[in-house]
């Protein structure tokens, strides 16, 4: 499914959700107000809980809601739809009773009303919805040309994804290995397999020779969609497949000079959201070094050397969240369940609570809100010498949130973990915008509001 496509649909799958906001409303007000309902009651509800329903949509992207691979299923799509449900209640309450004083309706009936409504019908809209959409891309049928091993990798994804595939053709008779597709070691029945089969995507290898490529050019008339092995990696898993990627890729896809606007609105952002939230927190700072201090002995801050921007150190600061003394040994990962960690301090990181002071850190331009976890010095030589591309990852500043860091693996402590987030990284930076960095943020404020973070 191309990425036009997906943000289509999801861009569909929004506007449905507000059609069936109003709905929700007009039936709870039919319902509350019977024989009595008006136009004159209708005009009095609607504008004030349209700003309601504004409110409502990120919290519904927060809690996963507009991804299409999610949601396919009853349970998540249930679960989700509660939790988020769960939070504009809240939002719902303070938007009334607290915010919206001058406000002269304060609904009680009809609000209550309206949220059970709007869950019941969102559910069944995106039941439809789902449903639609696996009928449609049900003919989005593909062939490979060249293999690769991590071609088993993508056959295990993409079918989720609305991909079937249906063979693979190459130039050469060495074994496949676990594929489980019809092989064929020349281009003879091409043309057949793509009428036959109804291909609608051929997946390229990125190192097809130049034979293969004259073979492809003279099926331009077939009217298919070619995309390259690394591209449809890439779009299927959202990261970045670092086995069959070299320094070209990085100079075809990594064009820093034009992302010179998206940095400074970036930068505008960082601070405007940094003091907010900071201002926000004041008033708890005294409850939560309290607690530090009561639950174990030590600093209430913890500072550490890590590397940012362009490879230059710099001094994070973080509530301290590990007993004193945590790294007697020397430098060490952290890991799940980390002994290390105190009890309160197990609270903070579940909740983010620990990174507060990192703000500090955002407003110096030493980080943003959004990039690859900053790494210790001593991590970065080491992975650099054992994974190719690893300091590419300093390329951007450093986050307290990040792709890897929600898709990722929770903690990258070991040589594959790393390995792994770094292609999550790399996919960040290759795509940063103003809507990625959007989404990661609504994602990570799931997880806060979840206290699943590690």
């Amino acid at each position: 499914m191309s990425r036009f496509w997906t943000n289509f649909q999801r861009f569909l799958l929004i506007l449905g959700d507000l059609a069936i906001m109003f709905m929700a409303l007009w039936l709870a007000l039919l319902i509350r107000h019977g024989s009595a309902y008006s136009l004159a009651t209708w005009e009095a509800h609607w504008q004030i809980f349209g700003v309601l329903f504004l409110l409502w949509l990120p919290i519904y992207f927060a809690f996963n809601l507009y991804d299409l691979k999610v949601n396919l299923y009853v349970i998540p799509l249930l679960t989700n739809l509660l939790r988020a449900t769960a939070i504009n209640t809240i939002i719902a309450v303070i938007y009334f009773y607290l915010i919206s004083t001058d406000v002269f309706i304060t609904p009680k009936t009809i609000l209550a009303l309206t949220i059970l409504l709007l869950t019941i019908m969102l559910f069944a809209w995106r039941r439809l919805f789902y449903s639609l959409i696996k009928n449609q891309i049900a003919e989005n049928n593909l062939i490979f040309i060249g293999w690769d091993p991590i071609v088993n990798e993508v056959l295990q994804q993409c079918q989720n994804y609305g991909y079937r595939a249906q063979a693979v053709f190459r130039a050469t008779s060495e074994p496949i290995i676990n594929s489980g597709l019809t092989v064929y070691n020349n281009f003879d029945h091409l043309a057949q397999v793509i009428k036959e089969k109804k291909i609608s995507y051929v997946v390229l290898n990125n190192s097809v020779s130049d034979a293969v490529t004259n073979e492809l050019f003279n099926k331009l008339n077939l009217r298919l969609n070619f995309i390259s092995l690394s591209k449809f990696y890439e779009q299927i898993f959202q990261k970045i497949p670092l086995t069959i990627i070299n320094q070209s890729w990085f100079l075809e896809n990594l064009s820093e000079g034009n992302k010179g606007p998206f940095e400074v609105y970036k930068r505008i952002l960082d601070i405007g959201i940094a003091l907010i939230i900071s201002l926000v927190s004041l008033p708890f700072i005294p409850l939560i070094v309290m607690l530090i201090a009561v639950d174990s002995k030590g600093a209430i801050f913890f500072k550490q050397i890590r590397t940012g921007h362009d490879g230059k150190n710099f001094t994070a600061v973080k509530f301290r969240s590990m007993y004193q003394n945590a790294e007697q040994n020397g430098p060490e990962w952290a890991k799940k369940n980390d002994p290390r960690v105190t009890r309160i301090g197990r609270f903070f990181r579940k909740t983010r609570i620990d990174e507060i002071p990192q703000l500090w850190n955002i407003l110096r331009g030493e980080m943003s809100f959004v990039g690859p976890r900053p790494e210790r010095p001593e991590f970065i030589e080491k992975l650099s010498a054992e994974i190719p591309f690893y300091k590419e990852r300093l390329l951007v500043k450093p986050g307290l949130t990040g792709w890897a860091q929600i898709l990722g693996p929770a903690y990258g402590g070991s040589r594959e973990e790393s390995l792994i987030k770094l292609q999550y990284d790399l996919y960040y930076i290759k795509n940063r915008n103003f809507f990625l960095d959007l989404g990661i943020i609504l994602k990570t404020l799931n997880t806060v509001l979840k206290g699943s973070g590690q």
